[in-house]
């Protein structure tokens, strides 16, 4: 079985060209944790990830630190909201470079490059770079759960 059967075909994208403050209202209406780009072809071209976001309005210091629940108990941390600027950067700006599949690929190639790159959703694509669909860590592991051979239990 390959990735094309188990994926996702309705997905929430965003352009290249787009702002930050889009992709914002973007993740917080379809509540999703990445967002593909993709260029005025459709071609993917990059992955925005919630967590990009967040970051632009952490204080730095909280990368540096394990446990800094005391900083918002102090009231260093009350307001986490970036700076307009900010928020008027291009996605391209921003976006990471996308791990990505192509629709023949196998069920075990995807699990395992969401294992290596630990994430959450791998963009398929098909033979040009078009986004086809999204393929989730757990798409792809009950697609491959299905074709064990259960034993019954007891």
């Amino acid at each position: 079985m390959n990735v094309k059967a188990s994926m996702k075909k309705q997905v929430v994208t965003i352009l290249d060209t787009d702002n930050l403050g889009k992709a914002a209202k973007q993740f917080v209406q379809f509540h999703v944790g990445m967002l593909p780009v993709i260029n005025a072809e459709g071609k993917l071209v990059g992955v925005l990830q919630l967590r990009d976001l967040l970051n632009l309005a952490l204080p730095d210091f909280t990368r540096l630190m394990e446990d800094f629940d005391f900083v918002v108990s102090f009231g260093a941390a009350n307001s986490i909201q970036p700076s307009k600027e900010q928020i008027a950067k291009k996605v391209s700006d921003v976006m990471e470079p996308p791990v990505f599949v192509e629709d023949t690929c196998g069920l075990t190639r995807a699990f395992a490059l969401l294992h290596k790159h630990n994430l959450t959703d791998l963009p398929v694509v098909d033979a040009e770079n078009c986004l086809l669909g999204i393929a989730s860590r757990v798409d792809v592991g009950t697609a491959i759960l299905k074709g064990w051979e259960i034993i019954p239990s007891d």
